[in-house]
This record gives C-alpha cells, sequence and structure tokens, in this order.
C-alpha cells in the first residue's frame, strides 16, 4: 500500500511531462479505436446489407446447380420443403425463387442481367429490397398486374427506363428453346451496391414459371432469413441431415468474401492497434528512463535508508503502470463518446458515393466497436505499461546507493 501511495504522489511531480505523455497516449487510442470502429462499421454495414438484399442466412439448392445454373435444375416438392422449413426453429422467413439468366433490352439499349422469380409476400419476409424503394419510385408488386417487373436505379439509368416503360426479357425456356416477354416496370430500386443493382431484376413468380414453362411445384432456390447469422452453419446442417437430395449452405459457403472480411477485420485491428501500442511503449520507456536519472538521489536515499531493490523495482513498475492506465482511461472514455456519436450521426462521404457504392459499400458509415473490444485494450496497455516499465526498473536497480546520494 505504501508503494502504491509513493508510485502514484511520484506519477504527479512533474505535472506538465505526465500530462504530456498521458495526452499521448490518450490520443493515441482515441485515433486506433475510432479507425477500427470505423472500417469495423463498414464491414457489418456491408455483411447485414449481403444479407438482407442478395443471399440471406441459408440456401438451398439443386445439388448441381451452382456447376452450370441449368433451369432444369430445380429443387422439386417445394411446397413440402416451404412448410418444414417455416416450421423450423429459429427461421424468421423464408422463400423461393426462380432463377434464369437473360437480356433485358428497351428501345435504347439491351444488358444482361439476373432474372428472380419471386412471391412478393414471401420475398418481404427474407429480403428487404421492398425498403428500397422510395415512393416516387413505384412500389414491390403491390398491385395483382401480369408481366410487372421491378429494376434497379442503375439499370434503369443504362437502359434509359422508367415507371411504366416496357422491358422485353429474354432467356431460355425449360425446354431449351429461346422465348421471352414484355414486362412493365412497376418499381425501382436503389442499395447501396451499384454493379450487383445492375445485374438484378425481379418479377412475379408465376409471371416467369409461365413464360419458362416451369412445372408448378418446382424453384431454383429457397432462401432462409434466421433469428441470429450464427446459427447459420449449425441450421444448414440439420437441414441438410433432412433433405440428403439437395444442396443446403450457410452464408459463409455462398459468400466466403463475407466470412473473409470479418476475419480480415479482426487481423487488421490487432495489427493497427499493436503499431500504436507499441509507439506508445517506447514513449513510455523513454519518459520513465528520464524519470529515474532526474531521481537517481532519491532512489540512492531510499535504498540506503533499507528499501530493497525488489520495492523499487516494483515502484517503478507502478509508475509507469499508472502512467499507462490514466492515459488508456482518458483515451477509452473519448473514443467512446466519439465512436456513440458518429455511431447515431454516421460519417457522410456522399462525395466519395459513386466510388464507395461501386465496390458495394455505402456513402453514410457508422462506427461501431463492440464493448469486449475496450476490456482487450485495456488489458493490452496494463500488458504495454507493465514491459515498458521493465527496462527503466532494472535501470534503477544498477543504482549504487552512496554513488546516487552523491549524484547532483
Amino acid at each position: 500500500m505504501v508503494l502504491i501511495k509513493i508510485a502514484w504522489r511520484s506519477l504527479w511531480r512533474s505535472k506538465m511531462r505526465s500530462a504530456v505523455v498521458i495526452f499521448a497516449i490518450a490520443s493515441g487510442l482515441v485515433g486506433g479505436l475510432f479507425s477500427s470502429a470505423w472500417m469495423n462499421g463498414m464491414a457489418q454495414q456491408r455483411v447485414k446489407n449481403t444479407f438482407a438484399y442478395e443471399i440471406g442466412h441459408v440456401q438451398l439448392h439443386n445439388p448441381v446447380y451452382d456447376e452450370n445454373t441449368d433451369v432444369k435444375k430445380t429443387i422439386k416438392n417445394t411446397a413440402e420443403k416451404l412448410k418444414y422449413l417455416q416450421e423450423t426453429k429459429d427461421v424468421v422467413g423464408v422463400t423461393e425463387r426462380i432463377l434464369v439468366t437473360g437480356m433485358s433490352a428497351t428501345a435504347n439499349k439491351n444488358m444482361g442481367v439476373n432474372i428472380i422469380g419471386v412471391d412478393p409476400i414471401q420475398e418481404k419476409q427474407v429480403f428487404e429490397i421492398y425498403k428500397k424503394i422510395d415512393t416516387a419510385s413505384g412500389d414491390f408488386f403491390e398491385a395483382k398486374k401480369k408481366n410487372s417487373i421491378v429494376i434497379s436505379r442503375a439499370l434503369a439509368d443504362e437502359l434509359k427506363a422508367r415507371l411504366k416503360s416496357k422491358i422485353v426479357l429474354t432467356f431460355q425456356d425449360y425446354n431449351g428453346e429461346i422465348t421471352g416477354a414484355a414486362f412493365k416496370v412497376v418499381g425501382i430500386y436503389r442499395t447501396d451496391n451499384n454493379p450487383w443493382d445492375k445485374m438484378h431484376v425481379f418479377v412475379k413468380n408465376d409471371d416467369l414459371r409461365r413464360v419458362l414453362a416451369l412445372p408448378k411445384d418446382e424453384a431454383h432456390e429457397i432462401v432462409l432469413l434466421l433469428n441470429d447469422f450464427e446459427k447459420a452453419e449449425l441450421l444448414a446442417a440439420e437441414i441438410q441431415n433432412k433433405f440428403p437430395d439437395e444442396k443446403v449452405e450457410d452464408w459463409a459457403e455462398v459468400s466466403p468474401y463475407l466470412s473473409l472480411m470479418s476475419g480480415y477485420m479482426d487481423t487488421m485491428m490487432g495489427l493497427f492497434m499493436i503499431i500504436i501500442l507499441g509507439a506508445l511503449g517506447f514513449g513510455i520507456v523513454n519518459t520513465m528512463l528520464m524519470v529515474v536519472l532526474e531521481r537517481t538521489k532519491e532512489l540512492g536515499m531510499l535504498m540506503a535508508i533499507g528499501m530493497n531493490k525488489r520495492r523499487v523495482f516494483f515502484m517503478i513498475m507502478l509508475e509507469t503502470l499508472f502512467l499507462a492506465l490514466v492515459g488508456a482511461v482518458f483515451g477509452e472514455i473519448l473514443s467512446v463518446l466519439l465512436i456513440n456519436y458518429f455511431n447515431t450521426a454516421g460519417i457522410d462521404l456522399s462525395s466519395y458515393a459513386e466510388g464507395m457504392e461501386s465496390v458495394g459499400y455505402a456513402a453514410i458509415t457508422y462506427p461501431m466497436l463492440e464493448g469486449y473490444r475496450y476490456i482487450q485494450i485495456t488489458v493490452l496497455v496494463i500488458f504495454t505499461g507493465i514491459i515498458a516499465s521493465i527496462y527503466p526498473a532494472l535501470k534503477a536497480l544498477k543504482l549504487h546507493p552512496a554513488e546516487a546520494i552523491r549524484s547532483i
């Protein structure tokens, strides 16, 4: 207890020097934590959007569908499978889809697209594309009209199409014949992933099934939304056992990029903080060496009146640790305030929106950092403080009491 008091008082003997070091530690942590939160927020937002607009959490396909996307490689008896999946624990929504690749054309231009046939009610339970259609851009198949189509803003600009425009879709049907039909635009959506938007259009299952000549009770894809995406792997294995004739994949298998992104962000944050704490560690070592040199006479007197080297060693270590912890506390408090503010207000990068959306990121990002990260940082700061204190403390142990007392 006496050592703790001495160490704490000694820390504030030179207030300016201690304040500079504490400021350096705090600002370093603020920079590191905020940058990490920003990158993490972007990654989490990208993952969330991919689940909400593109892939869901679990997908079922014909085992060989992914090899050549043949329209005949379908899931059979979809009504039975849908009923079972809707009653499965942890499943929030289920939707079946008919998928075909074809050409979209207007009088101005034509482009290759992925055509997705959906049941509008089922689709809204799993995906949120309907939320990306503003009131001035139509709706997601609210009216019961035949041959309706929902396209993206990016594709509409390319084809020079607008609401009520007619778009001709051409593709190969179930029998291998080239077929097609004209569809009227009833909705125009826009997500944060411009390349994906440009390649995907939505029509109703019934319309696409009729033109495609696809038998009833068959579809190319069934997608599930869960109450927790982390349960996807276990649930996919369970469904695979139930339907061994189908290929069941969780989101990490469907899009390995998302899994890689999560691991990459963790690695980047770790490296970032190691670099920052390493630089701070050198600053702390330099400061504590100055403290030892300035207090040579004082340390010599303490040893001369009976303080053993073990106590001197721990006193220097405690001073260093206090210095690191005070800086860490200030840094983390400022980081929490800053991250929470921008997590609500967002960081507006609208001036770079085109470039951001071209790689699938939103123009407005929301920094976020899990609570356990702050605990990790505190532990790392303590560890850095202990490591940084060893050399100055060993330097103090080399002092000879008589020579130290005579020094000026």
